[in-house]
């Protein structure tokens, strides 16, 4: 569990163009689970009691032309 959190909190930080995060704290980040953690190649969210966290990748991010 916690190479897990090290590794998802590594993954927020790193949000560079490319990628977007949400963070959400408070009641509402439980609303559908108190634990849980999802990995792929398209993001990583963490859910842990009052936070819920995740990182997604987003289209585009390459030179205009």
């Amino acid at each position: 569990m916690k190479t897990l959190v090290t590794v998802t909190v590594g993954a927020l930080l790193f949000v560079a163009s490319g990628c977007s995060s949400t963070l959400t704290v408070g009641p509402q980040a439980n609303d559908s689970s108190y634990l849980g953690a999802d990995a792929s190649l398209k993001g990583a969210s963490v859910t842990v009691p009052f936070v819920k966290a995740s990182v997604k990748t987003t289209e585009g991010g390459g030179k205009k032309k």
